[in-house]
């Protein structure tokens, strides 16, 4: 019971970061804190939130989150749960970040990477997801990608060689 605490909270954060991406990030029609970072992250490819907002706001949804799971049954559950919705919720934060700063390890990255990037520098009401194309596919906002056209002055380092496109991305990125 345990396991599937944690995977719930696994399963959650997924759920978490789609919706969260998606309403409070593109369609909340006003002004919020999450819009706001998430607005410089688009304009600027390279910010991100300050690491100490993130924290802050991750400990207040998990110290919320395991006080009102544990009032309403066991303790060690709440915490399973939670540490699977952190934990998820780190590796997103890992995930992100390394899409624009370090080059794929494997052909999955690539296709996630793709996913995500299409989101930013073709279409932002679609490819919400980050760590998974799951709820994109389940919500009618996944659009399948083969190529992303990047803006030069928006172009990772990673991506690059020298000053043209790096030859072993070609296929799957290219510089407009």
């Amino acid at each position: 019971m345990l396991i599937i605490s944690f995977l719930s909270g696994v399963a959650l954060w997924t759920f978490a970061e789609y919706m969260l991406h998606r309403f409070l990030g593109h369609e909340h029609k006003g002004k919020n804190f999450f819009k706001d970072e998430h607005q410089m992250h688009h304009r600027k490819v390279h910010y991100f939130a300050p690491a100490g907002k993130k924290i802050a706001a991750a400990a207040t949804v998990a110290v919320f989150l395991f006080v009102l799971l544990g009032l309403l049954g066991s303790k060690l559950y709440a915490l399973a749960f939670v540490l699977g919705l952190m934990g998820m919720y780190g590796f997103y934060e890992y995930v992100h970040a390394r899409y624009h700063r370090r080059g794929p390890v494997a052909k999955v990255f690539i296709v996630l990477r793709k996913h995500h990037f299409y989101h930013h520098f073709h279409q932002p009401k679609l490819n919400h997801g980050v760590t998974t194309r799951f709820w994109d596919r389940v919500f009618g906002t996944f659009h399948s990608v083969e190529t992303v056209s990047v803006p030069r002055k928006m172009t990772m380092d990673w991506l690059m060689l020298g000053d043209e496109l790096n030859p072993k991305f070609e296929g799957h990125f290219q510089l407009r």
